[in-house]
C-alpha cells in the first residue's frame, strides 16, 4: 500500500524514489506468502503454475533489488566525498558546506575532514540534530574573512539551492572577497577551492 500510494502521488509530486520504500518490501512478502499458501493449498494443478511464476518473478526482480543496494545507485557517494575532501582540505583552511543539510556528508567518516567548519557552532552530538548547528551570519563572515583559503563543498548543478540568510552570507562572501582556484565534482557534490586574491 506505502508503494503503491507513493507511486501515484508521484505522478503529481516526486516522491517516489525505490530505496526509501524497500521497507514496504517486508509487508508485500507477507500478503505473497499468504496467497502463495491459499494457491497451494486447492490443489497440484495450479502448483506448478504459482511455483513457476513466483520463480521467474525472482528472477526478474533479483537484478533490481541488487542494483538498489549499491553506490551507484545513490545521487550521492557520501565515501567518495569524504576522500576527496580529506586530499584537499588542508589544516588551516576553512570548510563550508553551501547548504547545512550538505554536512550530513561528512557523517559518512569517522573522522570530519582537516580543515575548520567554519559554520558549524555545535556538532550533530552536543546539539541533538543530524546537522548540528550553526553561528550567526555575521560570526560566519568573520570567521570566513579571517581565512586565507576556504574548501567549498555544494550540491550538482541542478539542484534547488537554499535561500537562507546562513546560505546567502557564504554564497555572497566567497563571491566578493575570495576568488575560485579549483573545482572538483564528485559524485552528487561540487568541491571548489577559494583563496584570497592572488593566493591560489
Amino acid at each position: 500500500m506505502p508503494t503503491g500510494l507513493l507511486m501515484l502521488l508521484a505522478l503529481a509530486k516526486p516522491l517516489y524514489l525505490e530505496r526509501y520504500v524497500l521497507y514496504g518490501v517486508a509487508g508485500l512478502a507477507l500478503l505473497l506468502g499468504a496467497a502463495f499458501d491459499q494457491v497451494l493449498r486447492r490443489g497440484r494443478g495450479t502448483r506448478a503454475g504459482v511455483v513457476a511464476a513466483a520463480v521467474v518473478a525472482c528472477a526478474a526482480l533479483a537484478p533490481t533489488a541488487l542494483d538498489l543496494r549499491t553506490p551507484a545507485s545513490r545521487s550521492d557517494d557520501m565515501t567518495a566525498l569524504a576522500a576527496v575532501l580529506r586530499e584537499t582540505v588542508r589544516p588551516d583552511d576553512g570548510l563550508v558546506y553551501l547548504s547545512v543539510k550538505r554536512r550530513v556528508w561528512e557523517l559518512a567518516e569517522p573522522g570530519p575532514a582537516p580543515g575548520v567548519d567554519l559554520a558549524r557552532a555545535r556538532g550533530p552530538l552536543p546539539s541533538h540534530s543530524l546537522y548540528g548547528t550553526e553561528v550567526g551570519p555575521d560570526e560566519l563572515r568573520a570567521r570566513m574573512l579571517a581565512r586565507h583559503r576556504i574548501v567549498a563543498v555544494a550540491s550538482p548543478p541542478g539542484v534547488t539551492v537554499e535561500d537562507s540568510a546562513m546560505a546567502r552570507v557564504k554564497r555572497d562572501t566567497l563571491a566578493d572577497r575570495f576568488e575560485a582556484c579549483g573545482k572538483r565534482t564528485v559524485d552528487g557534490s561540487v568541491i571548489t577551492v577559494y583563496a584570497l586574491p592572488g593566493r591560489c
